[in-house]
């Protein structure tokens, strides 16, 4: 029996996504890719390297279609058998502020930032249940524990995300399977060039973002050394202890780091 583990990575045909499959893939992972775009994740899969126990499968998925995540993982449960690892990292970015949403955008970031998460833990448990000391890791957002102006659909989506994460690891701890949540800060990928922006609103500077790589990275060490939580910039996590013990305070801080430019405009 092989000792290698099996991953599913939601997510995976560009971006992080991408990143953490391959980083799994480099350290001996057999890895399920999980996207829409089924000739991404081919192009994705080709580049990995082989794998022992077979290929790594590719499972092109509509996320917020409950009927299409059940098909996939009767897929995966073929291909694995088990599940050791599970990542939810699909997700959409939404920049806007409360008097430009969109209800039919909004939707679309709930459904897949967090229906499609819930959906995905609910078909996969009986994966996980299987797997050799299982692990969840869902991807959140520092933005998910202090919610940033011209953001509030997307910061409210990771709210959610964390929310999930901390109920999941009380409501699976009797079947030994480790939940936790990551929280990236600014990562260097074309997130930001592709989410909706019907205002206009300025990106933020990716100079000093952290790199698709560098959320892999944690991602793996989390397999191998669950915690709870987990954010790549220690600034923002105290922003959002602040935003707790401090909330005034907090405001303050943001305001000052973010400066103007997310402000509404004078009417």
């Amino acid at each position: 029996m092989s000792s290698a583990r099996r991953a599913l990575v939601t997510g995976a045909s560009s971006g992080i996504g991408e990143a953490i499959a391959r980083l799994l893939a480099e350290s001996g992972y057999r890895v399920a890719l999980l996207a829409r775009r089924v000739d991404e994740l081919e192009r994705v899969a080709r580049e990995l390297p082989p794998h022992a126990d077979g290929p790594h499968p590719v499972l092109p998925c509509d996320l917020t279609d409950a009927d299409a995540i059940e098909a996939c993982v009767e897929r995966l449960e073929q291909a694995f058998g088990g599940l050791d690892l599970l990542v939810n990292n699909a997700g959409i970015g939404y920049r806007a502020r409360v008097e430009e949403l969109e209800p039919a955008m909004l939707r679309q970031v709930f459904d897949t930032n967090v229906f499609a998460l819930l959906l995905t833990c609910r078909a996969t448990l009986p994966l996980l249940r299987n797997g050799v000391r299982p692990v969840v890791i869902n991807i959140g957002s520092v933005v998910g524990r202090r919610g940033i102006p011209g953001q509030v659909g997307y910061s409210a989506s990771k709210a959610a995300v964390c929310s999930i994460g901390e109920a999941l690891r009380v409501e699976w701890a009797p079947y030994d399977i480790a939940v936790s949540t990551l929280s990236p800060a600014l990562t260097a990928t074309g997130f930001f060039a592709n989410q909706a922006n019907p205002a206009g609103l300025p990106d933020p500077d990716l100079e000093a973002a952290a790199s698709a790589r560098d959320v892999a990275r944690e991602v793996l060490q989390l397999d191998r050394r669950p915690v709870p939580e987990r954010s790549l910039r220690w600034k923002w996590h105290l922003l959002g202890v602040l935003s707790v013990l401090a909330p005034r305070l907090s405001d303050k801080l943001l305001v000052r780091r973010l400066g103007g430019g997310w402000r509404a405009p004078r009417r």
